[in-house]
């Protein structure tokens, strides 16, 4: 285990005087696990429909944080489109128009390639830039926090919740909820990988509550970690011509 987790979850401990476990630095534990730091990776995208199922094969590059840079290499309809995230900057190469758009801040809640996975759920550290935690339950081998979205946080939803393992933080599921409190998406990991003292979920499964039969799963291979990502990588040349 890294000297950085060690300490990290020494702070989250109960202390002699019995201080609270502090949610933002739990938080921050959690994501940490979820981006398991820098990575280059081929991703297994499954899209399930009541009527149809489709699967596209990425290719994946990201620093572990707001930066990550996307390429579909399969089916070959689809291949050549690319995604770069720089923080809130989010571009789209479209190789059939040899083009770049851009989509806005809100455009992070849109869905990637038609399937219930979000393109903050690919990159960035939204929970932690766009939410408020705080421990709703917690015992040895769990911890439950509530997100509550910050004044003009750029997200739909009324709130999360966010399940996670002990020790380590470990991210087990989210649920969302929409403003009237209703669950309307989970998103439930597995198949851990140990990163560096981190438990990176190499198994991602996106179900929409809403519409029975609508769900999504990520699977990682041929993965790297802790990996030297040259800066080239997060340029918008880089959608067309890789790195």
């Amino acid at each position: 285990m890294n000297l950085r987790l060690l300490l990290l979850l020494g702070l989250l401990c109960l202390g002699p005087a019995g201080a609270a476990t502090d949610p933002q630095a739990v938080l921050k534990a959690i994501v940490d696990n979820q981006r398991g730091g820098s990575l280059r990776a081929t991703l297994t995208l499954s899209i399930t429909r009541p009527e149809r199922q489709t699967q596209f094969v990425l290719e994946v590059v990201s620093d572990g944080n707001d930066r990550a840079i996307t390429w579909v290499k399969a089916p070959p309809k689809e291949a050549g489109q690319a995604f770069l995230r720089v923080g809130d900057n989010i571009q789209l190469y479209n190789p059939s128009l040899k083009r770049v758009l851009r989509l806005p801040p809100s455009g992070r809640s849109d869905s990637f390639l038609g399937s219930d996975l979000s393109y903050s759920d690919l990159a960035g550290r939204d929970l932690e830039q766009d939410f408020i935690p705080r421990v709703e339950t917690e015992s040895d081998s769990s911890i439950t926090l509530e997100l509550i979205p910050k004044p003009q946080a750029p997200t739909p939803y009324g709130k999360l919740v966010l399940l996670a393992s002990k020790p380590g933080f470990v991210p087990r599921e989210v649920r969302y909820y929409d403003q009237r409190g209703q669950a309307v998406r989970k998103i439930t990991f597995a198949q851990f990988a140990q990163v560096g003292g981190q438990s990176f979920p190499t198994q991602t499964t996106v179900e929409d509550l809403l519409r029975p039969g609508h769900r999504t799963q990520v699977v990682y291979s041929n993965y790297r970690f802790g990996i030297a990502v040259p800066e080239s990588c997060f340029s918008v040349r880089a959608l067309e011509a890789g790195c």
